[in-house]
């Protein structure tokens, strides 16, 4: 009778741990520089860099994905890439963001501020899209069914969904 109850509850105990689902847990990483510092952090397929020169400030987060931050000449660069995306942001000045979350997703921005002015730009691009700005070349980039970008300065921005790619001139 100890035998059959035996195979029974072990039985019982691999079928619930295959049925029953288990608990997420997501690797994250996170990078902050200032002060001309250069952090870099890798955990797995999870990493993050944030770099500075000068007066810059970085901020890089990758949570199961890679984020990297470059910021010089007084920019604020953030770079946020989350389950398996990638968001990639440098600035010459100004404040560049970039998200990337989702498989195959890339966000890249880079900014470069004229004289006398504080550039945004912020790039977001979810699962196996592309999003990015260029702000010296003022293009705006949307590939994919779920990107955003948008260049403050200039005022471009792009849109692409599932419907189509809506983008100014």
């Amino acid at each position: 009778m100890k035998l059959i109850s035996a195979i029974v509850c072990s039985t019982a105990a691999i079928g619930g741990s295959l049925v029953v689902p288990g608990v997420a847990s997501a690797t994250e990483v996170h990078c902050r520089s200032e002060h001309g510092t250069d952090v870099t952090v890798i955990d797995g397929e999870t990493a993050c860099r944030a770099a500075t020169e000068g007066l810059g400030v970085a901020r890089a987060s990758g949570i199961d994905g890679v984020g990297y931050a470059n910021a010089t000449s007084g920019a604020t660069a953030i770079g946020i890439g989350a389950a398996g995306g990638v968001g990639a942001s440098e600035g010459a000045g100004g404040v560049p963001v970039a998200v990337g979350f989702g498989p195959d997703a890339v966000a890249l921005t880079s900014t470069a501020d004229e004289p006398g002015t504080r550039t945004f730009a912020i790039s977001i691009a979810l699962e196996g899209s592309r999003a990015g700005v260029e702000t010296a070349e003022q293009a705006v980039v949307c590939l994919g069914v779920a990107a955003f970008a948008w260049n403050a300065d200039s005022g471009e921005a792009c849109l692409a969904t599932p419907f189509g790619l809506w983008q100014t001139h």
